[in-house]
């Protein structure tokens, strides 16, 4: 199974008149064809700056891609021209943002907004474009004749299937979805994520799934990515870093969720705070909050260690997985 989506040494800046943010720092990631790829860190961890990164959306004019490649089919979508971008984006990857209340466009109806969508890339009459977008409204579970209705009149559950609908409407190869269920209720959580799943699945598409909650991830990934200040710090696929967490960050989210087979009285916290990102430690960036720490974690940026796994892909960014010397004892 190949890439369809490869990251190299990506690192994005946000330059702001109090300081240089230093939001994504040399990241590089794969999307194997076909597959669901976790990406999980708290607020700030640079998941989102990724996915924009990724579709060429930074927001200007204090963002700045500093370095880095974003190959879809090994074209670089970083230097595209502004035509062949138009081109890419909707057909081939898509996005499904954190919030539907604000990704719909209050005065169209959601029909208009999905023929928008449609006609963007396709050559189709009226009458089939009316047609398509019934057909897309119905693959996501609303009624064909809700077409000519306005986002208002839709709850909150609808509207991201309404969102989900525009995403998918030109069957994409690869889907970015920007915790596509922050702003919706548990119950209707479950839903919409058993639909991108269903959909997925039907249609063939990759997947990026942002978010922060790691159940997610078991349940609709085979890879996945742990975020930290900027960088991936553990990635490998979903067994690997679900059964062997060896980031001392990573084993701080999983010990701060409740294990049913343990008895436990008190959940452990993850003590401090993330990083400043316009002043980020010389050494390991979790190094002030790691129990772990040693003089050489200030000092030194560790690189990503191959650790075996599955699929021989399993890399922690820790000197503690270091094959050399004493630091590689866990």
């Amino acid at each position: 199974m190949g890439n369809i989506l490869e990251i190299k040494n990506l690192v994005i800046h946000y330059e702001m008149q109090d300081g240089v943010v230093k939001a994504l720092n040399d990241v590089t990631l794969e999307l194997k064809e076909g597959s669901a790829h976790g990406l999980v860190g708290e607020t700030g961890a640079g998941k989102t700056t990724l996915a924009k990164g990724i579709m060429r959306l930074t927001p200007a004019p204090h963002g700045k891609v500093k370095g880095g490649q974003v190959l879809y089919d090994g074209r670089d979508v970083l230097q595209m021209n502004s035509q062949e971008l138009r081109g890419l984006r909707g057909k081939h990857i898509s996005m499904i943002f954190q919030d539907p209340m604000t990704s719909l466009n209050p005065v169209l109806t959601v029909g208009a907004q999905i023929e928008e969508s449609l006609s963007s890339h396709e050559r189709l009459s009226a009458a089939q474009l009316r047609q398509r977008a019934g057909e897309i409204l119905e693959m996501v579970g609303i009624p064909a004749q809700r077409a000519g209705e306005y986002p208002h009149q839709f709850s909150g559950g609808m509207k991201q299937r309404v969102v989900i609908a525009i995403a998918l409407a030109l069957n994409p190869r690869v889907l970015i979805a920007d915790e596509p269920t922050t702003a919706l209720d548990v119950t209707i959580q479950a839903q919409v994520l058993e639909m991108i799943s269903g959909l997925r699945k039907k249609l063939g598409t990759s997947m990026f799934l942002i978010t922060h909650d790691l159940g997610v991830v078991a349940q609709n990934c085979e890879y996945v990515s742990i975020m930290y200040a900027g960088e991936v710090v553990e990635t490998g696929t979903v067994h690997d870093v679900f059964r062997d967490h060896l980031h001392p960050y990573t084993q701080g989210l999983f010990s701060s969720i409740p294990n049913i087979n343990e008895e436990t009285r008190r959940l452990t916290p993850i003590q401090g705070l993330m990083p400043d990102p316009t002043n980020l430690p010389r050494g390991c960036a979790f190094c002030e909050r790691c129990e772990h720490a040693r003089e050489r974690c200030g000092l030194e940026h560790p690189p990503l260690y191959e650790v075996g796994g599955e699929e021989g892909g399993h890399r922690v960014r820790c000197f503690r997985c270091d094959p050399r010397g004493k630091e590689g004892e866990r």
